[in-house]
């Protein structure tokens, strides 16, 4: 799918996107680590991939819901998103990849995720399996709208590790940076950078 570019608000305190997604960093900071992945990939360009990462917990898990309820299966769909949205969303900076990013995008695709749910729930409806169709509605809405992700993010939250947004966004610039052949500074410095804007967010 063709690349997009977030939205975004830069302040002295972080970024915050139209998605309504905060990192903990400033351009100066993600420049300062890969100059040279800036200057073939717009900043907006970087952060909209990272947004898709993390919605990935979302989409994927609307995806798989969705595929497992039509298979009848009720209880595998409902246990089984229920145990890999915080599993895969914990883990995901791991797996980052250039490569893979594409194919996040596409099922990041509220066409496709809406089509797939209303093809679903629609067959759930019409074989008179309203139970299937109340929890699927219901689950829809607590993944799309990424309730479910929040409360993970709340719950496993560490002062001592870097945000889980934040996570995703440096994978990206590190991976993506690894991929053009570009090199980086200290990863540290930067994680360092970042907890300090922490610091003094929380202080202010």
């Amino acid at each position: 799918m063709k690349k997009t570019l977030s939205t975004y608000t830069e302040t002295p305190r972080g970024i915050f996107t139209a998605a309504g997604l905060w990192f903990n960093t400033t351009s100066d900071i993600l420049k300062g680590y890969a100059p040279g992945l800036f200057k073939k990939h717009n900043l907006g360009e970087i952060i909209a991939d990272a947004e898709v990462w993390i919605r990935s917990a979302d989409s994927l898990s609307i995806m798989i819901f969705m595929l497992l309820l039509a298979a009848d299966n009720l209880y595998l769909a409902v246990f089984g998103v229920l145990v890999f949205l915080p599993v895969w969303h914990l883990n995901k900076s791991a797996f980052i990849t250039y490569g893979s990013t594409g194919l996040l995008r596409l099922i990041d695709n509220e066409f496709f995720l809406v089509l797939l749910s209303i093809i679903v729930l629609s067959w759930m409806g019409m074989t008179e399996q309203y139970v299937s169709l109340a929890v699927g509605f219901l689950f829809f809405i607590f993944l799309k709208f990424g309730l479910y992700r929040k409360l993970i993010e709340y719950a496993f939250n560490n002062p001592n590790k870097l945000p889980l947004n934040d996570r995703a966004l440096k994978m990206v610039v590190v991976k993506y940076a690894m991929y053009e052949g570009e090199s980086t500074n200290d990863v540290q410095a930067m994680e360092s950078q970042i907890h300090r804007l922490i610091s003094d967010n929380k202080k202010k």
